[in-house]
């Protein structure tokens, strides 16, 4: 795993800051992380970056209005005690497993933006796991990845729309992508044959050693502002202890050149 390390520098030097994050997007790892971004000024250096790429903030109204801001393009990552979604663990202080944001959607936001307000105040927890395809590709079997690039797989199946494509695909640079979100495959496909499908058991074995490998895992600390390719990496998240203010601010960015 590979992280571009940067530093905010003003709105002055955004232009230059966002050419270093596009390139990496686009050509590099697909991760950075921004030192120093304000978390003091009403998320306009924030929101800066965000409109940077150009696309579109994806809102989140369907979550609740207290965990929105910023007319709902940003969302509170944090432990919410009022909570009753079973599959909304960015709101528990629980493991949140390696996994895709917006898994279920028909083309998945392809930038997720993290801006760490407070880390958990326990040094050991809540710490940020990262992987990307390539590496989660070194430890399938050619068997695997074919299976998992050609079945299609339920993501949603709603009244007007169903989302049924395939775990991993090509993008038109021949790169590997991946989507992948174990709850939401669970609640879709239902757990019984979501648990007799080898090839999906197989995965989660891999994603479960990826996260067990320290290497694979960092500490973000105030003002460190994460920037994944959302279709490229895989991000998730250690246990916290509960009631220690943990709190990570989300942004979703459709970006058509990524």
């Amino acid at each position: 795993m590979h992280i571009l390390w940067l530093q905010w520098r003003g709105i002055s030097e955004l232009k230059n800051l966002f050419n270093q994050i596009h390139e990496n997007l686009l050509h590099g790892s697909g991760i950075c992380v921004v030192k120093n971004v304000p978390i003091d000024d009403d998320n306009v250096s924030y929101l800066s970056i965000a409109k940077s790429f150009g696309g579109e903030l994806l809102r989140d109204s369907r979550m609740p209005s207290r965990s929105l801001e910023a007319d709902t393009v940003i969302y509170r990552v944090e432990e919410d005690p009022l909570n009753t979604d079973p599959y909304a663990h960015s709101a528990t202080n629980a493991h949140f497993p390696l996994h895709t944001d917006c898994a279920h959607f028909l083309y998945p936001a392809e930038v997720v933006m993290l801006l760490c307000v407070q880390p958990s105040t326990n040094d050991d927890d809540g710490k940020t796991i990262l992987t990307d395809v390539d590496d989660i590709l070194t430890m399938l079997t050619e068997q695997q990845i074919s299976e998992l690039a050609s079945s299609r797989f339920t993501w949603w199946q709603g009244t007007n729309k169903q989302v049924q494509v395939p775990i991993l695909n090509k993008s038109d640079d021949g790169r590997w992508r991946i989507r992948f979100n174990q709850a939401t495959l669970m609640r879709e496909m239902n757990a019984s044959d979501f648990a007799k499908s080898p090839v999906l058991q197989s995965v989660i074995e891999v994603l479960e050693k990826i996260e067990l490998n320290p290497s694979n895992s960092i500490s973000l600390t105030t003002n460190d502002l994460l920037i994944v390719h959302n279709q490229r990496v895989l991000h998730g998240r250690t246990a916290f202890t509960s009631n220690t203010s943990r709190l990570l601010k989300r942004i979703r960015v459709k970006v058509n050149d990524l």
